[in-house]
Parts: C-alpha cells; sequence; structure tokens
C-alpha cells in the first residue's frame, strides 16, 4: 500500500470537517544603521580626475543591501570643472527593487570626528552592479560597465575645494581626507507564529502518530503520543495576537 507523504499528512491532519484552520505570522520592522569610511590618499593627485569622473569605495552592507560611495574630485557634472567635490551613495544590489534609506556624509578631522557635515536626508535607490568586475578593486570611471540604474542620492556640491583647502589644517592630514557615509534603512522580518493545532479531545479518545525518519528505508511512525487539547479561538488569539512585550 503507497503511503502518504509527510506533507500529506499534515494537509490532511489539518482539513477537519466543519473546523476552520487557523494560522498567525509576524513582521517586525526595526532600524538597522551603519557607516563606511572612504580614505582618499593622494588627495591633491585626484585634482586630475577628469570632470564627471568617479573614485568609488569597495562594497559595503547596512542592513542586509549591499552599497559603495563614489567620490567625484571634480564634481559629477563632465560638462564642466566644478569648484566643488561630489559623493553620492549607490545601491548595488542586483535588483531592480527600490530601497528607501537614510545617509549623511561627513568629513573626518585628525581625530576622526566629524569636522564638517551636511545634514541627513532620505531618498529611494535603484540598485547598479558592474557588468565586469575590475580584478585589483574599483578604478577611476564614469559609469561605463554598469548597468543603467537609479541615479544613487548624495550631494553635487558637498565642499567647495577653496573651503577644503582653507581648512586643510582639520580636514587634510599627510595628504588625506577621510569621508564618512552613514547608512540607515529599515529591515523587516518575516516569521510564522503558528499554524493550527489539531489535537485530541480531553476525554483521551483521539490520538495522533508522528512521521520519524529512520536511517534507512521509508518513513516509520513513532510511537503514539497523545497530543494537548486544541485551544479554543479566545485562547488562540490571546497566545498569538497579543505583543510580545518581553522580547
Amino acid at each position: 500500500m503507497i503511503q502518504p507523504s509527510l506533507s500529506e499528512q499534515v494537509t490532511m491532519s489539518a482539513a477537519v470537517p466543519g473546523r476552520p484552520s487557523r494560522s498567525a505570522s509576524r513582521i517586525v520592522a526595526r532600524p538597522a544603521d551603519g557607516f563606511h569610511l572612504l580614505r582618499i590618499d593622494g588627495y591633491s593627485h585626484t585634482k586630475t580626475v577628469l570632470p564627471g569622473q568617479k573614485l568609488s569605495s569597495q562594497p559595503f552592507y547596512v542592513g542586509g543591501h549591499s552599497w559603495r560611495v563614489d567620490y567625484y574630485p571634480n564634481g559629477r557634472d563632465e560638462s564642466s570643472n566644478s569648484g566643488a567635490i561630489s559623493v553620492y551613495l549607490q545601491l548595488t544590489d542586483p535588483t531592480r527593487s527600490p530601497q528607501q534609506a537614510r545617509y549623511k556624509f561627513s568629513l573626518l578631522d585628525r581625530d576622526g570626528v566629524p569636522a564638517y557635515e551636511l545634514p541627513a536626508e532620505t531618498g529611494s535607490f535603484t540598485g547598479v552592479f558592474p557588468n565586469v568586475h575590475a580584478p585589483y578593486g574599483p578604478a577611476i570611471g564614469d559609469g561605463d560597465g554598469e548597468e543603467p540604474a537609479g541615479p544613487g542620492r548624495g550631494h553635487d556640491e558637498f565642499i567647495l575645494k577653496e573651503e577644503l583647502e582653507r581648512r586643510r589644517g582639520d580636514l587634510i592630514r599627510d595628504d588625506c581626507i577621510m569621508i564618512r557615509c552613514d547608512v540607515g534603512v529599515t529591515q523587516v522580518d518575516f516569521s510564522c507564529l503558528a499554524q493550527d493545532e489539531i489535537v485530541g479531545d480531553d476525554d483521551g479518545a483521539h490520538y495522533a502518530a508522528s512521521p520519524v525518519y529512520g536511517p534507512y528505508g521509508p518513513p516509520r511512525r513513532h510511537p503514539r503520543q497523545r497530543q494537548r487539547r486544541r485551544a479554543d479561538d479566545d485562547e488562540y488569539v490571546k497566545w498569538h495576537g497579543v505583543a510580545d512585550t518581553t522580547s
């Protein structure tokens, strides 16, 4: 005789005529925050980079998503040599699903403390990722080799180069600048709290057997075990529908 599969047994056990099925699930939304430090050694030499070209950080992860920072030494506009540095945050997940994130850029002083920063902003990001990976990390580029996607979020005029030079004592050390990018997202987790409990009556008339897979051959059956009483609807809602304040 052909034995029903485990999934079929579970389905049959839940199909009780005249009794509604019940289930409970949970969505947990929590903040996920992080930051990335992009150190630019040889800052004075990056001034020779053409307008519109960028230097990109290695990927980093916040909230389960991959990100990168794009640094434009002579501005993001390739049509003119800007007097400002541009910085942008890009989502590099291989997905086209938009993500909303909070971001903030700052420059650190010699002690690693933000000495120059712009206010935090919130924006929607669409993923961008390279078609061909450079063998030795990111190189100078204007976006070639990348699939088209969203423009990222950031600042065309992060800081004027004139102001950066004027504050050289605070922001530049041994021809090095340190850019910090803070990122915050909302991370959502899903879980199943419970499914319907099909159990015997209080008088002990109904029992159920649990299939246990042995090391060889088809499933064998565990000795009969009595299951506990099936909770009524009010109890079910109380157990699974009331917020757990202890977690």
